[in-house]
């Protein structure tokens, strides 16, 4: 155990310091790993916020195309590992290409930051674009790890209790973990 000599816990104090205010569904903080200090704050419904000293600056807005709700929208970013060079990062998000009530979709694409620091949405790549068969269990989460790869976080498709199975289903990408060499 750790030595507890001259600690004293009353002598602790601890704060919250807000970073931003007037985030929409804020769901994921991240950095771009680029050194700036900067945060990047994705919103549920489409959007990502950049936060730099104290001063909240829109990144991105694909509000118009992101199907969100529950467990839908605009779910995470990853920033390439080379992101202060090349500018690239991937995001994860639902969309109804066929309007409400139409396929529901995951959608992994690449973006490249433009001018004047802020993403590009004609630059859009997609990735993967992967059949939803609920609106809910849609996972989300993207993460480069050291091995340069870019991981995402497959839910499981949906409903309850995975009524399908996908999570045992090797046929089928729901479920999954997925890696994938962006190179």
């Amino acid at each position: 155990s750790a030595p507890t000599e001259g600690f004293d816990p009353e002598a602790i104090t601890i704060r919250l310091l807000p970073v931003a205010e007037g985030l929409t569904q804020p769901l994921y903080v991240t950095g771009s790993g680029d050194g700036s200090g900067r945060l990047y704050v994705v919103e549920q419904a489409g959007r990502i916020q950049r936060i730099e000293n104290g001063a909240t600056t829109l990144f991105l807005d694909i509000s118009s195309k992101v199907a969100s709700g529950g467990e839908m929208g605009l779910l995470s970013v990853a920033f390439h590992p080379n992101y202060s060079a090349n500018g690239l990062f991937f995001i994860n998000y639902t969309t109804r290409p066929g309007g409400p009530g139409t396929q529901l979709f995951t959608v992994v694409a690449r973006m490249q930051r433009g001018a004047g620091g802020v993403a590009n949405p004609a630059t859009e790549q997609l990735v993967l674009q992967i059949p939803q068969p609920f609106d809910n269990h849609n996972g989300g989460q993207l993460a480069f790890c050291p091995d340069g790869y870019l991981y995402i976080g497959m839910g499981d498709g949906g409903s309850a209790n995975d009524p399908s199975s996908h999570g045992q289903d090797r046929s089928t990408l729901l479920g999954d973990l997925l890696r994938i060499d962006i190179n």
